[in-house]
């Protein structure tokens, strides 16, 4: 063999052994391509006799380079620390967003569990009360006359007295409402301005130390006693109109409606309501006269042109909620209607 060939794959075997040894220990590096071109240009400067001597290319570094680093991607997204990685480069309001979602998620189970659990605990009280013989059977308590003989409404309010159920009769005896309030005189008045017709007879309970569990427990046994709800206790547009003030819009005729469509908005229509109510407010009158009802029941003017009819003149509402330990000066203030 020639001078010349020994010498030429003697300098390309040196020149091998440092880049197979770049490739195993510098692969991972960002400088390891940078390496493998200098060190290429160094050996292609020494060695220019031998032309098929061809070092690997450079970016075979890079290629390897970049796989690497997408496997070590993949494995982080599957595995849970890497989720955790990826998950905290979300936005903040995203993360903040899904937070609140939870927590409003988990409020609304505790508080189905919280109502849940409270309704359990006012059955059980019902049944122990009823037990105790703290509930009245309906059927065993006395009719009393809704008017006296003078024509005036029958006031069975007693001192001491916090709170009381009534039930209230028509001329045949049918249970028509029952209701829960602590002014029961001023209760009766106002059902009676609602319903003369209705309003015959009414039984009531007394309680001098009520609690909701027992109001609500009384309530519901004289309902159940009853065989099925009365006309005013069927959550709907009846019981609407035996606890608050008396809608007239409801009894308009076709003429009447045509002329609210026609009103300008303001007193115009005002105006027409005005009529509506006062009509509505003289068919009640000529029904206490023939109730022969002596007492003084006025309907409040300001309401009319609403619409509305309500009595005059009643100082104190009649307060439905059930008692509750807030200071008496509180209490003290105007409740709301029945």
């Amino acid at each position: 063999m020639p001078s010349c060939q020994v010498g030429t794959a003697a300098l390309e075997s040196r020149a091998r052994a440092p880049l197979v040894a770049l490739r195993h220990f510098c692969h991972s590096s960002r400088t390891a391509a940078t390496m493998a071109r200098a060190l290429q240009s160094l050996v292609l400067s020494t060695s220019s006799a031998s032309s098929s001597f061809l070092l690997p290319r450079p970016s075979l570094f890079g290629d390897e380079l970049r796989s690497k680093r997408s496997n070590v991607a993949f494995c982080q997204r599957q595995s849970p620390v890497g989720a955790a990685v990826a998950s905290s480069a979300e936005p903040k309001w995203k993360q903040k967003l899904a937070a609140a979602d939870e927590h409003a998620a988990a409020t609304r189970q505790a508080t189905a569990l919280a109502q849940e659990e409270y309704f359990k605990k006012q059955a059980e009280q019902r049944r122990q009360q009823a037990g105790a013989g703290l509930v009245e059977k309906l059927d065993s308590m006395e009719y009393t006359p809704y008017l006296t003989e003078e024509g005036l409404i029958a006031d069975i309010t007693k001192p001491d007295i916090k709170a009381s159920v009534y039930a209230i009769f028509d001329d045949a005896k049918t249970l028509q409402y029952v209701g829960v309030t602590r002014q029961v005189y001023q209760s009766m008045r106002l059902h009676f301005a609602r319903f003369p017709s209705k309003c015959f007879y009414v039984k009531v309970q007394h309680l001098s130390r009520p609690s909701r569990a027992l109001l609500e427990g009384i309530r519901d046994q004289w309902i159940a006693d009853n065989g099925s709800p009365p006309p005013g206790n069927d959550n709907g547009e009846m019981q609407n109109r035996w606890e608050n003030p008396l809608d007239c819009k409801v009894f308009m005729t076709d003429e009447e409606m045509r002329l609210l469509e026609e009103a300008a908005p303001g007193p115009p229509k005002a105006a027409v309501l005005k009529n509506v109510a006062r009509r509505i407010e003289k068919t009640l009158m000529a029904a206490f006269e023939e109730r022969k009802c002596t007492d003084k029941l006025r309907f409040e003017p300001k309401l009319k042109d609403r619409g509305l009819l309500d009595l005059k003149g009643v100082v104190i509402k009649p307060d439905s909620s059930v008692p509750t330990s807030t200071p008496k000066s509180k209490e003290a203030q105007a409740p709301s209607a029945a």
